[in-house]
């Protein structure tokens, strides 16, 4: 049996605060002499080992943006999550970045996202890693700053920002209202990514096509619902970038033996697997893989087709690109 450490992965689907290691966090506050409460929580919603709701979830998640006192602070998280994720056999990282949850407070949306990306270029180097940032609008509550996060996008393109996403828990999320805002930066050579198919139907995943034009879905599982729509992503070559655990976790399948992913692989939708928030969540990248294997039954060569769909990644670098098509053929032939 193959490993899956080995397996060259990429992972898009990663909101950076929520993502950072536990034990690096944990650190910090005892540094700035802060008890924080990180609760981990492994069951499904509603069980005694998941989060009481959605919104328990939602006011723990804020307790650590709240905690980075200096932009420091920031980079060295920035940092440890780098590090993270290249034990984790991950050759290229793309997490979704949110200046506007340390502005003012640390600066301006822009000096706080030049943090980021410096710490990002810094540990990628050192850990032979790609790293690149999603500037991303909260569809939930961002409205009156997408234009100023999409200045920053646009500045940032091929300099570190290689993507621009939107996400939001609430569906349908009005994406009609940032269809200028994703114009602008398709225009600037950023795809576009949104969270989509999540709590809504596969209606919102048509949404996120028609008024973004976005090529890959966070989440979309719920375009299974309409098999006419499965088949237009395949056709089209939409990639769903797909967090089994978070879902189980938010109550968006009750367990991982009912997740969408197997059905849209077999239906030739291309997918990702991603943590979504490890922080949380407690289940890495790699874990995700060890649930398609053990769960879902994936063959290795169903997991190489899986991370292969990472080369349709539109950030990547062509130096990335090639590295992880050769080691992707290399870990097929062992």
């Amino acid at each position: 049996m193959r490993s899956l450490l080995a397996l060259p992965k990429v992972h898009v689907h990663a909101h950076l605060d929520g993502s950072y290691p536990r034990q690096a966090v944990l650190d910090l506050a005892r540094r700035r002499g802060i008890d924080v409460d990180l609760p981990v929580r492994t069951g499904a919603v509603g069980t005694p080992q998941g989060w009481r709701d959605v919104w328990e979830f939602f006011e723990a998640y804020g307790r650590v943006p709240a905690l980075i006192g200096s932009l420091d602070d920031l980079a060295e998280l920035c940092t440890a999550l780098v590090a993270q994720e290249a034990e984790q056999g991950v050759l290229f990282l793309e997490p979704a970045v949110e200046p506007q949850l340390f502005a003012p407070r640390l600066g301006s949306m822009r000096d706080i996202t030049r943090v980021v990306l410096d710490a990002f270029a810094s540990a990628g180097r050192a850990h032979d890693i790609e790293v690149g940032a999603s500037i991303t609008v909260n569809t939930d509550q961002d409205e009156p700053i997408a234009a100023e996060l999409t200045d920053i996008a646009v500045e940032f393109a091929g300099s570190g920002v290689t993507a621009f996403a939107t996400a939001g828990f609430e569906e349908p999320s009005g994406l009609e209202r940032f269809s200028d805002v994703a114009a602008r930066a398709r225009a600037a050579g950023l795809p576009v990514v949104a969270h989509a198919g999540q709590t809504g139907g596969w209606e919102c995943v048509a949404q996120a096509l028609e008024f973004l034009g976005a090529t890959r879905i966070s989440h979309g599982v719920r375009s299974l619902e309409n098999p006419e729509f499965v088949q237009r992503l395949a056709d089209e070559g939409i990639v769903l970038d797909v967090a089994p655990v978070s879902n189980v976790a938010l109550g968006i399948v009750p367990d991982l033996a009912a997740h969408q992913a197997p059905a849209l692989h077999r239906a030739g939708v291309g997918i990702t697997l991603n943590a979504d928030d490890q922080l949380w969540f407690g289940r890495s990248v790699g874990d995700q893989y060890a649930v398609a294997r053990e769960v879902w039954g994936f063959s290795d060569d169903d997991l190489a087709d899986v991370a292969g769909h990472g080369l349709r990644v539109e950030g990547m670098s062509s130096t990335t690109r090639q590295r992880f098509g050769a080691a992707l053929q290399e870990w097929r032939n062992s």
